[in-house]
């Protein structure tokens, strides 16, 4: 009974984490793109870094790594919550639409459409 909890725990931590990653289009630049990039950004999290590497996106990973990754948005517009802080909408139409919420500098909501 153990051991099958174990299992299902498992399962259910590897759904968490892959949850968090949003798209299976891989969206990578060139290689020397991206050893540019690292080398000019030393001191970028270790989330960034593993998204750059496999073109993917990630709740909390810096705006500029979006940004690197996908250019500039077609549109930003900003949306002031109830909490009090406002949040940049970024909406990129590549492949499929992708719309990212910023806050403080960070990724905090990533939508996926079909266009």
């Amino acid at each position: 009974m153990l051991k099958q909890f174990s299992v299902l725990a498992a399962v259910l931590l590897a759904a968490v984490v892959l949850a968090g990653c949003a798209g299976s289009e891989l969206l990578r630049p060139k290689q020397a793109e991206i050893d540019a990039y690292l080398a000019a950004h030393p001191d970028l999290p270790a989330i960034d870094q593993a998204c750059i590497d496999d073109g993917r996106f990630e709740l909390g990973m810096l705006t500029s790594t979006v940004r690197f990754l996908l250019g500039e948005p077609k549109t930003i517009t900003e949306e002031k919550k109830p909490w009090g802080k406002t949040q940049q909408i970024w909406t990129y139409k590549k492949g499929k639409l992708r719309i990212f919420n910023m806050e403080d500098g960070h990724v905090v909501e990533i939508n996926l459409r079909d266009k």
